[in-house]
């Protein structure tokens, strides 16, 4: 008896353990992600990162790409979509478009209030994907229906990839931060100027006891299946991804989409069935600081050549904008910086998600938007006596950009479009026109000013030039909608969402958010939201609004104020757009009266946009006797490790993949095995250039690279160009392809 009854205690021991471990091991969430191709027109096409319309694509550098992340409570339909793509801005009219998709295929399970899709703001992607005409003019030159339809295909296949994937998993929190020290650092603050008018920059100290003025920490979510496989990380980085510069013209995904690259390539990525391990870095609050570091011009490798920099009085670098000497070789340092530390907080051990998955989210119909007292701060007032200015008679503006807008980030580039720079602001009694001597001197704001005078009404003129202040306007919104009736300028109903998972909370924005403004928002959610005790920004997310800065640096009207679209209070706007989207967190409160629905922000598209010009392939031509592929120039028969291999083909416009949707490589190197020719590389891989030219009205020369790495296996190896033709008497596009001879790698 007394043994039984010693057994029948032990079995349920055993069983009450067993069941205990089986709770422990069992996964709260389903966890999938999915990866695809978003390449856009690779030539012909203006880039979208620093409006330089001079900056038309020419080739590939590295293949753009959507990457999709869901997660899914296990015993509900309550989901969160994350997808990121290496695209320079976020369109309000592929997120719709997405939308619509996602709804055709699995009903309501995805949508506006789960679905977060941001840009990873690469300043070297073909723009022109827009649905609304402003955009698409000042990003892109014109709308090109091609590069529309292959970002949201992409992001649309990326995220079925990864409901197709879902399987029991969870996810893991860590984060860490980059170093503040010069020769160490991934990024700087750019706008001194403005960051130091902020009346909070002690609360925030280095070490040193110098001012923090960069967002450093990078969080990251880890993705792990029920049986231990890991299958990507999702990071929120606070890299400006703009070290690839207006000189150059070849499509990469800049410094977030290299890190990518590395992480992907050493856990076996392949991205010709669009398989295997997904890393995604989307942009944070950042959207001050730059990774174009001074410093970098010490390095011996950067020696050679001469480079566009700025000095003190001492000699010292001040600056070294993007100019397109060491443009990639910089991306990349910045880009293992970035991965370095991916990779270690993804190899220490995080913190367990968990909790349920709670979403919220409205369209804010932001022109004009009214901002209440309680998110005024007195401070904020500058021109009580002049203007009249109280905490209760506020609000955001009709939307325009300013002088320091076209400026650009003088510390980045030198495609700016107005000689007096950023860091201009206006008087605020100053209401004067420009003057002919002005025109002559710095035409393009000039210009800009006259017109908007003369279109604009008086009274209408005088009340928005109060309301932007310091702003000096340069292009109105109001002032296009009369010189283009009819014509959708820009969607001023804007997307915001937060997602809560337990003590985790995603604010989600369509601008960039300058360093002190994400601090500020990041405490505002915190507050907004009890039990919450980590945020993180998801920026340049579901449409595009440009840049979110504070009050105080507003008024310096560097290049972030002046793309502040909304005015001076834009920051007090979003904070009570969020606060009082928060507020719907709690039972029975409803979103304010200024929420709009989708149907409103449709009606704000293009369905048929107004300029379609830019990267259009009427025919293509080639010489007599030649046929499309041929060889020009063949490569040498040997090289050795670390030079680079050249070849020339006759071939034809690379915007007619798009047309006929093909994602096939442009290029592959192949290397011989036996009787058999492997492909070991492809245009996606950063060793590799694929470069176009026009030669003669129709004609096309294709010139592709292959830097030999130095752990390339010696062999016989050879460079296959592969391209699509289009007929001029049919308008048929057919593939074709061409091969070079043989070459030794010792």
């Amino acid at each position: 008896m007394g043994m039984k009854k010693s057994i029948a205690v032990i079995a349920i021991l055993f069983i009450s353990l067993f069941s205990m471990q089986s709770c422990l091991n069992t996964s709260p969430y389903l966890i999938g992600t999915g990866i695809s191709d978003v390449t856009g027109p690779p030539a012909e096409v203006m880039f979208a990162g620093y409006c330089d319309f001079s900056q038309l694509g020419s080739g590939i550098f590295m293949r753009q790409w959507a990457r999709a992340f869901i997660i899914r409570e296990k015993n509900t339909t309550n989901s969160v979509v994350l997808v990121t793509a290496d695209i320079p801005l976020m369109s309000g009219g592929v997120y719709v478009d997405v939308l619509k998709r996602l709804k055709e295929k699995y009903g309501l399970l995805y949508n506006e209030k789960n679905v977060i899709i941001s840009a990873t703001h690469t300043h070297s992607g073909p723009g022109g994907y827009f649905k609304t005409y402003a955009l698409n003019i000042f990003a892109g030159m014109t709308f090109h229906d091609g590069n529309f339809k292959k970002i949201s295909d992409g992001i649309f296949n990326a995220i079925v990839m990864a409901h197709e994937r879902l399987s029991p998993g969870r996810v893991t929190v860590n984060s860490g931060e980059f170093s503040w020290k010069a020769s160490e650092r991934v990024n700087r603050q750019r706008s001194e100027p403005a960051y130091v008018l902020n009346r909070d920059i002690n609360d925030y100290l280095l070490p040193d006891g110098q001012a923090d003025n960069t967002n450093r920490t990078i969080t990251q979510f880890k993705f792990i299946k029920e049986d231990g496989t890991v299958i990507g990380m999702y990071n929120w980085s606070p890299v400006h991804p703009n070290v690839s510069g207006s000189h150059l013209t070849l499509i990469n995904g800049d410094v977030s989409g290299l890190a990518s690259y590395l992480i992907e390539k050493e856990h076996g990525v392949n991205y010709l069935d669009n398989t295997g391990f997904v890393a995604a870095f989307a942009y944070s609050d950042a959207a001050d600081t730059s990774s174009n570091l001074p410093e970098d011009a010490l390095l011996p490798q950067f020696a050679a050549k001469t480079k566009t920099l700025k000095l003190d009085a001492n000699g010292d670098v001040l600056d070294w904008i993007a100019d397109g000497t060491y443009d990639y070789e910089r991306m990349n340092l910045r880009a293992k910086t970035v991965a370095d530390l991916a990779r270690k907080i993804f190899n220490d051990n995080g913190t367990e998600l968990s909790g349920s998955i709670e979403t919220r989210q409205m369209f804010a119909a932001a022109q004009s938007l009214p901002i209440k007292a309680q998110y005024m701060d007195p401070r904020d007032i500058y021109y009580s006596d002049i203007l009249k200015e109280t905490v209760e008679n506020c609000r955001l503006c009709n939307g325009s950009a300013g002088a320091g807008f076209f400026a650009g980030s003088m510390e980045d580039g030198d495609s700016g479009q107005v000689k007096a720079g950023e860091g201009n602001p206006r008087s605020v009694t100053d209401y004067s026109v420009s003057s002919f001597r002005d025109l002559i001197s710095d035409p393009v704001p000039s210009i800009a000013d006259i017109l908007f005078q003369v279109i604009t009404p008086d009274a209408k003129q005088k009340k928005e030039i109060d309301c932007q202040l310091e702003k000096r306007i340069t292009m109105s919104f109001d002032e296009l909608g009369v010189l283009v009736p009819g014509g959708k300028i820009w969607n001023m109903n804007q997307p915001f969402t937060i997602v809560k998972i337990g003590s985790f909370a995603i604010l989600t924005l369509p601008c960039e958010v300058t360093t002190m403004s994400g601090r500020r928002l990041k405490a505002d959610m915190k507050k907004a939201l009890p039990g919450v005790t980590t945020v993180v920004i998801n920026s340049t997310s579901n449409d595009d609004l440009r840049y979110l800065a504070t009050r105080e640096e507003y008024a310096s009207q560097q290049y972030e104020g002046g793309a502040t679209l909304m005015g001076p209070y834009s920051l007090n706007g979003v904070r009570q757009i969020v606060h009082e989207l928060a507020a719907t967190f709690t039972p029975g409160i409803e979103p304010p009266s200024y929420a709009v629905d989708l149907a409103t922000v449709e009606a704000g598209l293009e369905k048929v946009s107004i300029l379609q010009v830019a990267g259009k392939v009427l025919f293509d031509d080639k010489p007599l006797n030649k046929k499309f592929g041929d060889v020009i120039t063949q490569p040498s028969s040997i090289y050795s490790k670390g030079t680079t291999v050249s070849a020339v083909f006759w071939g034809a416009h690379p915007n007619n993949n798009l047309t006929v949707g093909s994602s096939e490589s442009y290029l592959v190197v192949e290397k011989k095995n036996g009787a058999i020719w492997k492909p070991v590389v492809y245009d996606w891989d950063p060793t590799t250039r694929y470069r176009w030219t026009r030669d003669g009205i129709a004609n096309s020369k294709i010139t592709i690279e292959w830097l030999i790495p130095s752990d390339t296996v010696a062999g016989e190896y050879r460079i296959r160009h592969i391209g699509h033709w289009k007929s001029g008497w049919t308008g048929r596009i057919s593939r074709y392809e061409g091969v070079t001879s043989g070459f030794a790698v010792n």
